[in-house]
C-alpha cells in the first residue's frame, strides 16, 4: 500500500470517533487486535471512546461486508478494502441492504493482503463506492490477469482433480461462512425436507456441497479469496470460482461489484445472450 499504515489507522479512528459522538451511525464495523490473542478480527465500536481501537494492517484479510446483514434498519459504519466495497455493491445490486443505511469508510490504494492469492488477479485497488475515502487514490489502473488453474483440462481431468481437492473437506463450512454471496437464511445443506446433499465426509456429499455452492457464486463472486482464506484444509476453491469470473467477464463482458445499479448476471436476460456455459 502507498499510504502510511498507521496514518491510515489513525484516520479510520478519527473517522470513527467522530461518526460515532454526533450520532451519525450506531455503531462501526472494523478491524482490531482481539482482547486476549492480540490477532487482527473483526470489532464491532459503539461508543466514541472505543473508536481508538480500530487499525488497518497488512493482516486485515477478513471480509467484513457480511456483517451488514445482521444489522437492517438500522446506521452503520463499516471500514471497508476495495474488495468489502465491490461486496457491498452486489448486495446494493440485489437490494439486500439499503444504502442510506451504510456509511462506508473506504480504504485507497490496496495493495493486496498477506498471503492471498486472489489480491495478485486484483485489478480493483480503489473503493468503487464510499461515503468517505482515506489514503491516497491510486491514479493508474492495475493490470491485473486471473490466472485460470481450468484453462486447458479436459473434463476428465477436472473432474479427477476435484475428486482429490474435495476430498480433503472436512465440511466445517468456514468457507461458506467466510464468502458474503452465501448470505440465505437456510443453506441448502441445512435443509431436511428436501435433503439435497448428505452430512457424511465423504466423495459424493463432498463434491455435491462445493459444486451446489459454487454454482450459486456464478455472476456474483468477486475472486476475493476469501474461502481459500478460510479454509483450514487449503483446497483450491478458487479453481471453480475464478473460472466462473473469468468466463462471465470474457462471455458476457459482466463483473459483478462494480456498479450498485447493476443486476447481477443471472438477473437480467437478453434474447441475444451466449449459449456457452460456464463449465464448458
Amino acid at each position: 500500500m502507498g499510504n502510511n499504515y498507521s496514518e491510515i489507522s489513525k484516520k479510520i479512528q478519527e473517522t470513527g470517533r467522530k461518526l460515532l459522538s454526533e450520532g451519525k451511525v450506531e455503531r462501526i464495523i472494523g478491524f482490531g487486535r482481539g482482547e486476549f490473542t492480540g490477532q487482527i478480527t473483526p470489532i464491532f465500536v459503539t461508543e466514541s471512546e472505543r473508536a481508538e481501537e480500530l487499525l488497518f494492517t497488512p493482516e486485515c484479510d477478513m471480509m467484513l461486508a457480511k456483517y451488514l446483514l445482521d444489522y437492517k434498519g438500522s446506521k452503520t459504519g463499516i471500514v471497508a478494502k476495495p474488495c468489502d466495497t465491490r461486496a457491498i455493491t452486489v448486495y446494493l445490486a440485489e437490494e439486500l441492504i439499503k444504502r442510506e443505511e451504510v456509511y462506508i469508510i473506504g480504504i485507497n490504494d490496496c495493495e493486496g493482503l498477506e498471503e492471498n492469492d486472489a489480491c495478485d488477479e486484483c485489478g480493483v485497488r480503489n473503493p468503487v463506492v464510499a461515503d468517505e475515502e482515506i489514503g491516497k487514490p491510486r491514479s493508474e489502473d492495475v493490470d491485473a490477469e486471473i490466472e485460470d488453474d481450468l484453462e486447458g483440462m479436459s473434463s476428465e481431468e477436472r473432474f479427477e482433480y476435484f475428486q482429490k481437492e474435495f476430498a480433503r473437506c472436512i465440511r466445517c463450512y468456514a468457507c461458506r461462512e467466510a464468502c458474503f454471496v452465501c448470505a440465505c437464511d437456510e443453506c441448502f445443506v441445512d435443509s431436511n425436507q428436501p435433503q439435497w446433499v448428505g452430512n457424511s465426509i465423504g466423495k459424493r456429499d463432498n463434491f455435491t456441497f462445493h459444486l451446489m455452492r459454487v454454482m450459486h457464486m456464478a455472476g456474483r463472486c468477486i475472486n476475493c479469496g476469501a474461502c481459500e482464506q478460510a479454509c483450514p484444509e487449503g483446497i483450491n476453491m478458487r479453481a471453480l470460482t475464478k473460472h466462473l469470473y473469468r468466463v462471465a467477464k470474457e462471455v458476457y463482458q459482466f463483473e459483478p461489484g462494480l456498479d450498485p445499479e447493476e443486476k447481477t448476471l443471472f438477473a437480467t436476460y437478453k434474447l441475444n445472450d451466449s449459449e456457452q456455459g460456464f463449465l464448458d
